[in-house]
């Protein structure tokens, strides 16, 4: 996608970062959470969210470093 100048926007993969990070802060609560109740299970998620959420601001900075095909 392209603005009045021609040039290529600079959001490509900004929603994937924002939707990654949020996921990761939630994971990191979740485990905290986790750490202070009688939920073991909760913080076996709690991981697994982490990691999606790391894995996918991972992936939003790789779609936003990567140049476009002309």
């Amino acid at each position: 996608m392209t603005n009045k100048t021609g040039n290529v926007q600079h959001k490509r993969g900004h929603n994937t970062m924002m939707t990654g990070l949020a996921m990761l802060v939630m994971g990191i609560a979740f485990a905290l959470v986790g750490g202070y109740g009688d939920a073991p299970g909760l913080q076996g998620f709690a991981i697994l969210v982490a990691l999606a959420g790391f894995i996918t601001l991972l992936v939003g900075v790789g779609r936003r470093r990567e140049t476009p095909a002309n």
